[in-house]
């Protein structure tokens, strides 16, 4: 006997509710694995998207973010200089204002990294330091209060615009020189030339980059000023922040192409390279692996529980139901629809559940992202962050159809002990 879909369906939606406590209880093993899952992976891409954007606006080395790309001499890739600025851009101006006079560029930062000593006259310390426009390193720095309202960062560099002398150091050197804002200070470089120079300036602010060990050496100032005491008119890099990150493959392709027409070479006919923030971003990709071996560890033990579970709860369902299973193969039923209404039992109690995890993993992804809870640093840094977990991503797709083939699949069982037993056995069964 074949019995039509829409007999099997009703059937199977009858015989939930001949068991109701079993039923609620599978229902709840299928929303709390989901809701679960959910709130796990929305924390997971909240935090990957937090770490993207940390390397992209402020980064980890206190260099500042990477920006969506770096212009830089492609020398500084793969060997050291021998020399204050020996791979260093020139002619800098026209390649900042072309790559500005394209739509999809929102700012362009030229940067010069440098390194020498900071003095009070009584007091020095080694810095490695760094020369950059103000302004639009605040607004890069700034657009991390998107993912956590308490960072401030872009404001702690804004004293730099009022003062053309201004430097800020990082905290632990501003306490080692025992310094306080508006105190005079000294730089001490090398020119590009071998040679020693000096120059007076002024602290205007003291931040943390949230690294302790980097906040020994930081020094953050005008590129101007730099250029002044390394007695060069040649910048280190320059980063390019666009609108968006969509379609980034073509735009730095677009770029390319862009530097390749306007020459594509400096004035020592080096070849100019563009790097992507991915290929810059060390910390981000051991951190993303990392974070990726967990969460799959931890997404596969739940979704092995609610299988299990599932899977237990529809052997016992089974077993109380030998009989019935006896009385449906005596008037003709085939094994194969006797398992199909449990498959479908089983896909029924996985919607049900499905939805109603959605519904408290939203509830509950909401509150946690409303009480703003701020996690402690990670080792090595000294600046937390806000835990905020996103309420969908890709990810909860893949999770919800996890949940409903595990919980579907976990039905089977019935098919295997129908196959053992006969129809007599079946009617006989106590």
């Amino acid at each position: 006997m074949i019995l039509h879909l829409s007999k099997i369906l009703h059937l199977a939606y009858r015989n939930l509710f001949r068991n109701k406590r079993r039923t609620l209880f599978a229902i709840f093993i299928a929303a709390s694995g989901y809701a679960a899952m959910a709130i796990a992976l929305g924390y997971y891409g909240f935090s990957i998207y937090g770490l993207q954007e940390m390397t992209i606006r402020n980064g980890f080395g206190g260099s500042g973010g990477t920006g969506h790309l770096q212009i830089k001499d492609n020398r500084s890739l793969e060997s050291q200089e021998k020399y204050t600025l020996e791979f260093g851009l020139t002619d800098y101006q026209n390649m900042v204002k072309t790559i500005k006079n394209q739509p999809e560029v929102d700012y362009v930062l030229p940067r010069i990294e440098f390194g020498g000593l900071v003095t009070t006259g009584d007091k020095s310390f080694p810095f490695i330091g760094y020369g950059v426009e103000s302004l639009h390193e605040a607004a890069l720095r700034g657009g991390l209060s998107d993912i956590n309202p308490k960072l401030q960062l872009g404001e702690e560099i804004k004293p730099l615009e009022n003062n053309k002398y201004g430097i800020i150091l990082g905290r632990k050197l501003a306490n080692a020189l025992g310094v306080k804002i508006g105190d005079p200070l000294m730089l001490y470089g090398a020119t590009v030339q071998g040679a020693v120079n000096a120059i007076d300036v002024e602290l205007v602010g003291v931040m943390s980059t949230g690294l302790n060990e980097t906040d020994k050496y930081y020094l953050l100032t005008h590129i101007d000023l730099v250029q002044k005491l390394v007695n060069t008119d040649k910048i280190s890099l320059i980063s390019v922040m666009f609108k968006n990150r969509d379609s980034l493959e073509h735009k730095v392709s677009k770029i390319q192409n862009i530097l390749a027409s306007a020459k594509g070479q400096d004035n020592n006919n080096k070849t100019i390279g563009v790097i992507t923030w991915e290929t810059l971003a060390e910390y981000y990709t051991a951190a993303k692996d990392l974070f990726n071996m967990i969460f799959s560890f931890m997404g596969i033990i739940i979704l092995t529980i609610v299988l299990l579970s599932c899977w237990n709860i529809m052997n016992m369902t089974t077993m109380e139901r030998i009989r019935e299973i006896g009385t449906l193969r005596a008037i003709g039923l085939k094994n194969s629809n006797i398992t199909f209404i449990f498959l479908l039992e089983a896909f029924l109690i996985s919607i049900i559940g499905l939805v109603i995890g959605i519904i408290a993993q939203v509830i509950l992804s909401n509150i946690i992202n409303a009480l703003t809870i701020e996690m402690p640093p990670v080792p090595g840094m000294n600046q937390g962050y806000a835990l905020q977990v996103y309420t969908f991503s890709p990810y909860h797709v893949f999770i919800a159809v996890a949940v409903v083939l595990a919980i579907t699949l976990s039905s089977l069982s019935a098919f295997f002990i129908i196959r053992k037993l006969t129809i007599v056995e079946s009617l006989e069964h106590a």
